[in-house]
């Protein structure tokens, strides 16, 4: 038995401990010890059977690889990493083409039954010769109404803070804020569909005056089989500005399982913000931990 520490006897002094038992007593204890045997295999069979024991019945959701956000929340006491590597090279109407990459990672934490506290940047980014730190979000989800069905939606609020962290090169240079709502259904057969609608106050730089914008994204996720899934977003961004052109796209992924709280994804992404274009490839990777039950 772990931790227990036995007396430094000799040998011949521990082989000399005999218990003399009567033989009823032996067939008791050996017919208590059988049948206390049989439950417990009896009852590890009943679990093995039981489908909502089955890890794959609680899988990992995460925010990526789309634009849209899901409105699950995760549970209390579990934490969740989403990050990727995303290259994007964009190509505007007047200018050279310029490519920039960074790591965009959003950490998640459940604190209550509904409501999880988040942190999210593109970290570290790369454009051309400069190398810099991006500004940081906090952030907050609310899961308000969760429907299981699919016949309603299941409803959310995610407000969010983004602070000026960045390098002078990466960062917004003031306090942004935002609130977006989110819907989604889930089928029987697994397929979800997302829609969200946000509005914000952003800037386009520090001496940028702050200028509402508004935005949607719809997405869809169709499983195959057990460790596969595909999925698609359409997205549009429009800021309420005259002068302003409204970005418009759509992306495509496939997402990998190799664990039910594991995703490796894969995701195309194609940007219209006339009069020039967006081209985006993320790699990316999920996990979840749980530190409570």
């Amino acid at each position: 038995m772990a931790g227990v520490a036995w007396p430094a006897l000799p040998r011949a002094g521990r082989a000399a401990r005999v218990v003399r038992v009567r033989p009823r007593f032996v067939a008791i204890a050996c017919a208590a010890l059988a049948g206390l045997t049989v439950s417990v295999a009896s009852s590890r069979s009943s679990e093995a059977g039981d489908p909502t024991l089955d890890p794959w019945q609680n899988m990992i959701s995460p925010d990526r690889p789309g634009a849209a956000t899901p409105p699950s929340v995760m549970d209390r006491g579990v934490f969740q990493v989403e990050t990727s590597f995303e290259s994007q090279t964009a190509r505007p109407h007047d200018a050279p083409v310029a490519t920039t990459e960074d790591f965009p990672t959003l950490l998640r934490f459940g604190l209550l039954r509904s409501l999880e506290i988040r942190l999210e940047s593109n970290t570290v980014s790369l454009e051309q010769a400069v190398t810099g730190f991006a500004d940081m979000s906090v952030e907050a989800k609310w899961l308000a109404l969760d429907s299981a069905g699919g016949k309603v939606p299941s409803v959310a609020f995610l407000p969010a803070v983004s602070v000026p962290t960045g390098t002078s090169d990466f960062t917004a240079g003031k306090v942004q804020a935002g609130l977006s709502s989110l819907l989604g259904w889930t089928l029987a057969s697994g397929t979800s569909f997302s829609l969200d609608a946000n509005a914000s106050r952003v800037v386009d730089s520090s001496d940028s005056p702050y200028e509402w914008q508004l935005g949607s994204q719809a997405a869809f996720q169709i499983p195959l089989r057990r460790h596969w899934a595909v999925s698609g977003d359409t997205f549009v961004t429009v800021p309420l500005v005259s002068s302003s052109t409204a970005p418009w796209g759509a992306d495509a992924g496939i997402e990998f399982y190799p664990n039910p709280d594991t995703q490796l994804d894969l995701t195309a992404i194609q940007t219209f913000a006339e009069p020039g274009t967006a081209t985006a490839v993320q790699v990316g990777y999920s996990r979840r931990i749980r530190f409570a039950r």
